[in-house]
């Protein structure tokens, strides 16, 4: 069996050393809340609803569009006019 790029032994290894970076040196919320200082804390709690608002938006336009049969350069956002 021939050994091709995608399944050699070292691809395997570089990926194990990424997720395992990937794991140690990139903190999940709860430590970044923490390590924030408090005014800073406060400022991101305001701004949770707001952010997630967004998000759910633009979500629900995404969902729409793939629902389209035109491609995705062709479908302008509901608050802008598509230029020509």
């Amino acid at each position: 069996m021939r050994s091709t790029p995608l399944n050699s032994p070292r691809v395997f290894r570089i990926m194990g050393v990424a997720v395992l970076l990937r794991y140690t040196i990139v903190p999940d919320e709860d430590k970044m809340l923490k390590s924030m200082s408090p005014e800073l804390r406060a400022e991101y709690e305001r701004n949770k609803d707001k952010r997630r608002e967004q998000h759910d938006i633009i979500m629900k336009q995404i969902l729409e569009n793939a629902k389209s049969d035109k491609p995705i350069w062709d479908v302008a956002p509901p608050n802008q006019e598509r230029n020509k």
